[in-house]
């Protein structure tokens, strides 16, 4: 595949969130304002200086550009993008904004994602309309996720002999990551016999597979890349970026299989380049899908592969160091962004993967050793990006 004409031309030059709870008792916009402020700031720039904006949703629990815009009172916005994608979407969305910069349509572009996705959730209930492609799914028992992917998973133990067990590492390597984070919902350790004992969602997804639900806020800003080697901090290049889906060959395999070659070639890079992913993890064994479809390990020895902690902070390929959505927040794949954005960044820089200078201490810092290239993915691979410092 040639290489992407976006290649480096553009940059993520400013980051932002705010707290992750089950209740924030703010308004959404309250909290967008104060994720979109603190990129804007983190970038050296003033809100103002925003001109393009993206954002996406699945079930609509968000608010949109032209909201975000009046509430900060930004003069002119020249594009603005309001997807309903949902997760698939996330590295689409930086993607669009990379676009937008490239094209000369806009100069620093606003990706954000925000909800009160908890709170509002337990509040309105769990009542679903058949409606769209829910009407054939609703009547057959397919009520939420975890049963929407779960025929996956089984799909990929019967082929492959992956366990119960594999998953539970999983769940245990992030959860640590997510122990060094001190934004993350979910701190507490857990064990593979912890795993193994909480209650069943939807075989063979127990509670411990599924990811969390979350309110707040996380933002950042999309420039070129000359404009931001003049910005606050070092720039992170976006290198390529891959948004779209088809067909596959399987149940036990993504969207990511079509999306990897694409994407590496785009960049001009292999698997093996790649020193830290932020991989979408809705269910742990999703998750792990889409470790063997980017070519981080072998199709059907994922399981071993992560038994054997090769996906940990000193792992082979250290992958949703954050926690992910499994532990640290769900907002439909862009903190996974964000955490690469961090992991990219030359210490000096704030951030909060360590207390002070970068020890690489297991026990307190979560920064990886010398990453250069990051690749972040949507929900099935349906979108994925490679940045570099």
């Amino acid at each position: 595949m040639p290489e992407q004409p976006i290649k480096d031309k553009t940059a993520i030059a400013g980051i932002g969130w705010t707290a992750f709870s089950r209740d924030s008792g703010r308004t959404v916009i309250d909290l967008t304002c104060e994720a979109t402020l603190k990129a804007a700031d983190d970038a050296g720039i003033s809100p103002h200086d925003i001109d393009g904006m993206v954002t996406y949703f699945h079930e609509r629990d968000t608010i949109t550009p032209r909201e975000l815009t009046h509430a900060l009172q930004i003069p002119e916005i020249n594009y603005s993008l309001f997807n309903n994608m949902g997760g698939g979407w996330s590295s689409a969305a930086v993607l669009t904004a990379s676009l937008l910069v490239h094209g000369g349509i806009c100069k620093n572009v606003l990706v954000f994602r925000s909800a009160n996705g908890r709170s509002a959730r337990i509040a309105r209930g769990t009542e679903r309309r058949a409606t769209g492609n829910a009407q054939y799914l609703l009547p057959y028992g397919i009520l939420h996720a975890a049963a929407t992917f779960g025929y996956r998973a089984t799909a990929h133990m019967a082929k492959y002999g992956t366990t119960t067990i594999d998953m539970a590492h999983l769940a245990v390597t992030q959860r640590k990551h997510a122990t060094l984070n001190k934004k993350a919902q979910m701190r507490t350790p857990i064990t593979v016999e912890d795993h193994q004992n909480s209650r069943w969602i939807v075989y063979p997804y127990r509670l411990l597979d599924c990811c969390l639900q979350t309110d707040g806020a996380v933002a950042l800003i999309v420039t070129s890349a000359e404009r931001a080697r003049d910005m606050r901090h070092p720039p992170v290049y976006i290198m390529s970026g891959v948004g779209g889906e088809a067909a596959t060959r399987g149940s036990w395999e993504t969207n990511a299989a079509n999306a990897a070659p694409h994407l590496y070639g785009g960049a001009g890079i292999t698997p093996k380049d790649v020193d830290v992913a932020e991989i979408y993890d809705p269910f742990t064994l999703q998750a792990m899908i889409h470790m063997e479809d980017y070519g981080f390990v072998p199709k059907g020895e994922v399981g071993g592969w992560v038994r054997e902690g090769k996906n940990g902070l000193d792992g082979e390929t250290p992958i949703n160091t954050h926690g992910g959505l499994l532990s640290e927040a769900y907002f439909q794949g862009l903190n996974h962004v964000i955490e690469a954005v961090q992991q990219l960044r030359p210490e000096g820089v704030v951030d909060d993967l360590c207390e002070g200078p970068h020890t690489y201490d297991r026990t307190k810092c979560r920064q990886v050793r010398d990453p250069k290239i990051a690749l972040t993915c949507g929900e099935d691979g349906g979108s994925s990006l490679l940045l570099r410092n």
